[in-house]
């Protein structure tokens, strides 16, 4: 028995060792092009302060993002994305049924299209776009991280990595107006954890 399980590891470290070596943390190597999120691995997240005392986090869970890649000339890149508010989950079910009905509306969405790529520095940048909820628009910068990309396991595309963070005002598009929302901080702090595959 011990046998078989020690067999099994040093397959399995094998078969690991196997697949990440594919990974390149160089842009330049990925194919340019078309890409769309895969879903089953993107976490778009946001937090405020809460009574100044502590912080408070949820998540959106429908979101879908467009990239068109450029990993040699980063600036020709551009990327637009989808978030379904009414997807809004955090630890609190009354909290998540409030938000839905009294700060957004029903069925809206928030949308952001990039408008500049900066490269900072290696495999990281700023990308500033144009950030739309509740019908106003104000420009907000995300700093970007390259976290690698490497041939699709599952099917002949290509995937690539990214986490981002940046942060916006919820006064500036109007997301104060419910029971309570003064006990929350006006700035939402945002992490975005996202793959993205190769249109084909």
């Amino acid at each position: 028995m011990l046998r078989r399980i020690v067999l099994a590891t040093a397959v399995f470290g094998a078969w690991t060792s196997l697949a990440f070596a594919d990974i390149s943390m160089n842009p330049q190597s990925a194919p340019k092009g078309a890409y769309e999120q895969n879903s089953d691995h993107t976490v778009v997240g946001f937090c405020l302060s809460h009574l100044e005392l502590s912080t408070y986090c949820g998540r959106f869970n429908k979101t879908t993002a467009k990239l068109t890649f450029n990993g040699s000339l980063p600036e020709r890149s551009t990327v637009t994305a989808t978030i379904d508010l009414m997807s809004v989950d955090t630890p609190s079910s009354v909290l998540n049924d409030k938000l839905k009905k009294e700060l957004f509306r029903n069925g809206s969405t928030a949308t952001f299209t990039s408008t500049d790529v900066k490269l900072d520095g290696n495999n990281q940048g700023t990308v500033t776009g144009k950030l739309s909820i509740n019908g106003v628009t104000k420009p907000v910068t995300l700093k970007v991280k390259f976290t690698g990309g490497e041939p699709f396991p599952f099917g002949d595309k290509y995937v690539l990595g990214f986490s981002a963070n940046g942060s916006f005002k919820r006064s500036d598009f109007n997301l104060t107006d419910m029971v309570g929302a003064q006990f929350a901080g006006d700035v939402v702090s945002l992490q975005i954890d996202i793959e993205f595959l190769q249109v084909k």
